[in-house]
């Protein structure tokens, strides 16, 4: 490999941190984040388009009541394929709101242990773990699971096993709870009973509370490091079968940005998870976001109607769940086929989503065009923000579209705080 291809990747990111002269919104701190708007990326379009002119205010009220009063649990909950199964994207998108003095943190939320089943886990939080445990995933056909919001499963038949979290790896952002809950089948009598053990601040146990969708365990303090066992009350219990983990700090006020994505995910995948909506009424966001059509429109032939059907079922369906929530859909970004052969079908997928938004009263943020429309995927590859299928971005990438989108609700929610 030439000394060009091996700094190339380097001067890419470079040239993201390099200060320009752009306005940025007024809330955001901004002091270690300079940011460039290279002349591709269309900042003039970088805004949120509700479809209802008031669904996005019980959240901007919840926001502005947690800023100015320091008051309330703030919860965004963020679904979708494998460009949030990274927390690349997103996860720069909560640090940015963590970041911000305005909105205290409260708590890491809805996680799930993806390196327990040998896929990729987001990288500020580390997990291991002891014992065989099997992944179910929404996306692929012949899986079959009870799944709920995070669309993946960890299975295991042996009461000795064991997961390992611990949710502050990252030195600068403490996503410490003193509150973690279990989502699994808790009323399926064939489930081990599960176990928290704090590994961390020598917590104690002070209660463990039983939900239709997870078991609650409360501790005298904020943990970032547990475990989970099982212990085997009877002869009828023979498996787990973990959807997931909540970390809250019910000590604090705060907002808590959840985000699970799905390698290969469709619409269609999460309409296979009977628990989604359950799930997500117990999770209680304020603001979910959605990232779903890239695996939709990827592979040949699409159709748009069918789509359409698809991710209107789903939105209906979370509507039902949570009527009270705020909607956001993010559309696909641009890519290429094969590496090399445009994508057209992204442009047939958004103008569905348009519909659906239009239909259920969502908002939308246009990441499609946002990014330069058709082709943009080139230009971004140009700086050393692709990855090599040209289909997903590397962390750099990333970074600069989660402040992108970070950027596009904090404007929105600034023109709110203004008349309100």
């Amino acid at each position: 490999m030439s000394l060009q291809n091996k700094i190339r990747p380097f001067i890419g990111l470079l040239t993201v941190l390099i200060l320009v002269a752009h306005a940025t919104p007024k809330s955001g701190n901004n002091k270690n984040r300079p940011f460039v708007a290279y002349d591709f990326i269309r900042m003039d379009l970088n805004q949120l388009q509700p479809f209802g002119d008031t669904i996005l205010y019980p959240f901007y009220r919840k926001l502005k009541n947690l800023s100015e009063h320091k008051e309330g649990h703030v919860k965004i909950l963020h679904l979708g394929d494998s460009h949030i199964q990274a927390d690349l994207f997103s996860g720069w998108v909560r640090q940015r709101f963590y970041e911000n003095p305005q909105f205290q943190m409260s708590g890491r939320g809805f996680i799930f242990p993806f390196k327990a089943v040998k896929t990729n886990n987001p990288y500020n939080y580390k997990v291991s773990k002891i014992g065989e445990w099997k992944g179910q995933r929404c996306s692929i056909s012949y899986h079959k699971s009870n799944w709920g919001a995070a669309g993946i499963t960890a299975q295991t038949n042996q009461q000795f096993a064991k997961i390992n979290v611990n949710v502050s790896t990252d030195s600068i952002y403490s996503y410490s709870g003193n509150r973690v809950d279990v989502y699994y089948p808790v009323n399926d009598k064939t489930q081990f009973t599960p176990v928290v053990q704090p590994l961390s601040n020598n917590a104690r146990l002070q209660s463990v509370e039983k939900h239709d969708q997870y078991v609650s365990f409360k501790f005298d303090k904020a943990i970032k490091e547990f475990r989970l066992s099982f212990r085997k009350e009877n002869k009828h219990q023979t498996q787990f079968s973990l959807r997931g983990f909540d970390v809250e700090n019910d000590k604090m006020n705060g907002l808590t940005y959840s985000s699970v994505g799905v390698n290969g995910a469709k619409a269609t995948s999460f309409l296979r998870c009977k628990e989604l909506n359950n799930d997500i009424k117990a999770i209680q966001p304020d603001l979910i976001i959605l990232s779903l059509g890239t695996n939709d429109a990827f592979v040949p032939p699409f159709y748009p109607t069918v789509f359409y059907q698809k991710y209107l079922s789903l939105i209906e369906e979370i509507q039902t769940a949570l009527p009270e929530a705020a909607i956001l859909i993010t559309t696909p970004g641009d890519n290429l086929r094969k590496s090399r052969y445009i994508n057209k079908d992204n442009v047939k997928a958004i103008q569905e989503l348009y519909k659906v938004a239009q239909e259920r009263n969502l908002a939308v943020w246009d990441f499609f065009q946002v990014m330069g429309g058709l082709s943009s995927i080139n230009k971004w590859n140009e700086k050393s923000m692709t990855a090599g299928d040209k289909v997903h971005l590397n962390r750099s990438g990333y970074q600069y579209q989660g402040e992108l989108l970070y950027r596009a609700i904090i404007s929105d929610y600034n023109k709110f705080t203004t008349y309100h």
